[in-house]
């Protein structure tokens, strides 16, 4: 889970939140807020969430950078009470869309907390890179795939998908009405530059022996759900130094942690479907 997409979920969904709960109130003396567009507060939290994720995207704070925030969120706010002047919020399930901002809020303070407690250390990025370069092999060069992917529950419904997608729909659209994967069904089913050992066996095994634009052709079965996957486009790669991977691998292993975790949970979890 990258942080930054973690933290411009959380904005989004927190303008949505903040909006329907502030949406009928009076600002108050008591809430810190930056801005109140027709009495509704904007608060400096939501500020700081905001200018959280964009320098998880490489801006800098700085007082122009927070000016501009101001203002993309008091747009956006006024674009959020015109929609619901329209009455448009009468279609949007917003118990089930503040349940989902909940337990990302928690999985991220889950996270926070652990890697807080036990840092991540030089040592540990160190023998991650060293167990990447090994997936590749000596040369650390090798060919990269930037793929798309959607991930449903069962062969059926991954066989009827791959069906509609070979008779003209567009799989990126697909993607984000039906995969089960909330991390990349909102774009499309994007999942960007990886190497074949990046990915579970049973998709790399397909993703090498697929031409640029291809899909698979059959449903990839893992212990996710089954997968249909594209290979949008490939190139050829390099691995990076040490320090230039860093950020990467600071990622897998949070990645690890987190899938180490969530299986340890599932063992022991009364799981009923």
């Amino acid at each position: 889970m990258k942080k930054q997409l973690i933290y411009s979920l959380l904005a989004g969904l927190l303008v949505i939140s903040q909006s329907i709960y502030a949406a009928d109130k009076p600002a108050s003396n008591n809430v810190d807020f930056f801005a109140t567009v027709n009495g509704t507060p904007l608060t400096n939290g939501l500020l700081d969430l905001n200018v959280k994720a964009a320098m998880a995207q490489g801006q800098k704070d700085s007082p122009e950078l927070k000016n501009a925030l101001k203002d993309e969120l008091i747009n956006r706010e006024l674009l959020t009470q015109e929609s619901i002047r329209q009455g448009l919020d009468k279609d949007i399930d917003f118990r089930d869309q503040i349940a989902q901002l909940k337990q990302t809020l928690m999985i991220q303070a889950f996270l926070e907390n652990h890697f807080q407690k036990n840092p991540i250390s030089d040592a540990k990025l160190r023998e991650e890179y060293d167990r990447q370069r090994k997936l590749i092999g000596e040369g650390a060069s090798a060919t990269q795939y930037r793929l798309s992917q959607i991930i449903v529950t069962t062969e059926t419904d991954a066989n009827d998908l791959i069906r509609r997608i070979q008779k003209g729909e567009l799989f990126g659209k697909l993607a984000q009405d039906y995969s089960i994967d909330q991390a990349s069904k909102a774009n499309g089913g994007q999942i960007g530059w990886v190497l074949p050992g990046q990915v579970v066996a049973p998709v790399a095994n397909v993703i090498v022996n697929l031409s640029k634009g291809a899909i698979s052709n059959a449903p990839i079965q893992t212990q996710g759900g089954w997968v249909i996957v594209k290979v949008d486009d490939k190139r050829a790669f390099k691995f990076p130094t040490f320090d230039e991977a860093k950020p990467q691998l600071r990622q897998a292993i949070v990645q690890q942690y987190l899938a180490e975790t969530v299986k340890k949970l599932r063992e022991s979890a009364k799981i009923v479907m």
